[in-house]
């Protein structure tokens, strides 16, 4: 397919660059410029097709058949690419292809190209195991569609920037394995690893906090991270690299720290790709809400990982007698030393959280798979936070003078984001069965329910409750049928924090279903049912699209005929809720028979009813909850402004 002929020159084109820059010492600038941007051609076309075959509906590529619908809005139809694992695998290719043509116009040495080129290689080729141009083996009309839960802008944005942090944290290990295969005790690639570094740990960070913004806003369980093993894979990189940052800067100063920065570099990327396997091989599909199903590409992602991690530690043995040696630090009173204890201490945390993730894998080695709660978190992470707030304020008092503009900035928007959890966590939550529109005070604030409104199409439904006089609304995406797909919290933002309501979804035990034989009267115990005809709508070739009934209804003084019809999808049928009668009924239409003689209709309360009926909900308050956004958004922005300053 064209798709793959295109990853394929992309392919082609990434090897030729690696081998010319391994193989020579100074290869032809235009040559391999112009081989890194044919490769970021191909790999971009490849990107820019699957959206147009996402556009266009073509059903016969697995991918859009899984991952897009006719119906689904432009925003989603673009985040589609990127919302499988075929297609996000090829949105990281298309970012690490980008950066690496960019690098070929800076001065980057060829041994480190010829790195970064290896890594797009491979890249190149798990795309290619497990492409996203697959034929689909089934005839399709229409597509699966793209999940109600990741129908939300935060969760649109959020996996380019995760994956631009990824892969430019690829830069920093090729610049350190460059240097070491070329001149080992050279610190005159730590100024471009650091700005791509700080560059990768703001895009990061950026990407984290915006799944942590999604979770809290969408998910409706009041929090904003669970532990989750896939949140952890993300949350360990983020971590190194700030070490990896930190032992940059150390490095630039003292050459004895040279070795830990190239350590640091390989134990970065490597997780990277760690994190990648394990959300990527199935192995946390019983443990993650956000892991891919298991694969044959894990595999050769662990083989990547062996390659990144095992390499880059073996060069950097064979040349530790070629990097310098010295003590790291005079004195317990320096600034070196507060920060290698620093940094000390985001190791431990990093690898607790490593632990945490991990264990599915580590206890599968052994016997049955388990994981570790959210307790063995918190518990272990919690004293360690502690005492990095301690050490960051102590190095603030005493070298603060040292440290850049943009450093304070984002130094201090960390110290600010530990507050922040501490703070906002002092809420308090209250679960309680809701009466419509009667008042109930809540850590101070009266809430009222009252009740549920519909869109007009059906696809949405809102519980509506006032706070304080404010009207808040929560929202519940609808599928097909009427049922819940994805859910989401109201919000009353204010100065002192949130009031974050979650309403449960409500039980409907009136839920009658009627068995119509064609011709013959029924009842539901107050309203009369005639099955009057049915037909099937069939496609060209032969498939039927849609069954429609003609039912007549009474109350015993008026008759009104509907239509309700059932549209057949991959997975069976749906049919929508019909209101007969000025609303005295509501019926859905949930099957015919082969034969058409035959209609199952559910009888459904009506919308008043439904809107009257309690609702038990969990309140809970968020002190201050906007400093948390507030402190990430000032990690980022010093960041950024930090990297003005490399020199």
């Amino acid at each position: 397919m064209a798709g793959n002929f295109l990853l394929g020159g992309g392919l082609a084109a990434a090897l030729a660059v690696m081998s010319i820059c391994l193989a020579q010492k100074n290869p032809s600038a235009r040559t391999v410029k112009a081989l890194a941007l044919t490769s970021a051609t191909f790999t971009c076309a490849a990107s820019l097709l699957l959206w147009i075959l996402i556009f266009e509906n073509d059903f016969s590529v697995a991918y859009v058949a899984s991952y897009s619908s006719t119906t689904l809005p432009t925003l989603y139809k673009i985040s589609a690419l990127w919302a499988g694992q075929q297609g996000s695998f090829l949105l990281w290719l298309t970012i690490h292809t980008a950066t690496g043509a960019v690098l070929t116009f800076r001065r980057t040495s060829a041994a480190s190209l010829g790195i970064f080129f290896l890594l797009q290689a491979v890249l190149t080729l798990l795309v290619l195991i497990q492409s996203p141009f697959a034929e689909n083996a089934a005839q399709v009309f229409d597509g699966a569609g793209l999940n109600p839960l990741l129908q939300d802008f935060w969760m649109a944005i959020h996996p380019p920037i995760i994956f631009a942090g990824y892969a430019l944290l690829a830069v920093p290990f090729a610049l350190s394995v460059g240097a070491l295969l070329t001149e080992a005790a050279s610190r005159n690639w730590l100024a471009e690893a650091r700005r791509w570094t700080l560059l990768a740990w703001s895009l990061l960070g950026a990407g984290i906090f915006v799944g942590g913004y999604w979770a809290y806003k969408v998910l409706g369980w009041g929090g904003y991270w669970g532990w989750d093993p896939v949140e952890n894979s993300s949350l360990v990189p983020w971590l190194l690299s700030a070490v990896l940052l930190h032992m940059i800067n150390l490095a630039r100063r003292k050459s004895a720290v040279l070795a830990p920065a190239h350590a640091a570099a390989t134990f970065t990327y490597a997780l990277v790709i760690y994190g990648t396997f394990l959300t990527r091989s199935g192995i946390l599909g019983d443990f993650s809400v956000h892991s891919f199903a298991g694969t044959s590409i894990g595999a050769t992602i662990a083989l990547a990982n062996a390659l990144v991690l095992i390499g880059g530690l073996t060069i950097l043995l064979v040349k530790a007698k070629s990097l310098p040696q010295g003590k790291m630090y005079t004195g317990h009173g320096e600034a070196a030393f507060a920060i290698l204890l620093g940094c000390l201490l985001i190791i431990f945390v990093a690898a607790i959280v490593w632990v945490g993730m991990s264990m599915p894998l580590l206890t599968q080695l052994v016997g049955q798979a388990a994981a570790v709660d959210t307790d063995f978190y918190v518990k272990t992470t919690a004293p360690l936070a502690a005492v990095i707030f301690a050490l960051m304020i102590w190095t603030f008092a005493k070298f603060g003078r040292s440290i850049s503009f943009g450093g304070k900035i984002a130094h201090v928007g960390f110290l600010l984001m530990l507050a922040a959890i501490v703070i906002s966590a002092q809420g308090d939550i209250v679960t309680q069965e809701f009466q419509p529109r009667t008042a109930v005070s809540i850590a101070g604030h009266e809430v009222i329910y009252e009740g549920q409104v519909f869109s007009d199409d059906e696809r949405e439904k809102f519980y509506v409750y006032t706070v304080d006089g404010e009207v808040v609304r929560a929202l519940t995406k609808l599928r097909g049928n009427g049922t819940d797909s994805a859910r989401e919290p109201a919000i009353l933002k204010t100065f002192a924090g949130d009031v974050y309501i979650a309403p449960h979804a409500p039980t409907i035990d009136t839920v009658q279903e009627l068995l119509l034989t064609k011709n013959i009267f029924a009842m539901d115990g107050e309203f009369g049912y005639v099955f009057d005809d049915a037909h099937i709508d069939y496609d060209d070739a032969g498939k039927p699209i849609q069954a429609t009934a003609s039912i007549t209804i009474t109350d015993g003084e008026v008759e009104e005929v509907i239509h309700p019809l059932i549209t057949v999808t991959p997975d069976g049928g749906t049919s929508k809720a019909v209101e007969v009668l000025s609303g005295k009924r509501r019926v859905r239409l949930t099957g015919i028979s082969g034969d058409l003689r035959k209609a199952r209709l559910e009888i459904l309360p009506t919308l008043e009813k439904i809107s009257a009926m309690p609702i038990t909900t969990t309140v809970t308050t968020k002190p201050l909850i906007w400093l948390l956004w507030l402190s990430v958004t000032t990690i980022c922005a010093g960041t950024l402004i930090a990297i003005k300053r490399t020199r």
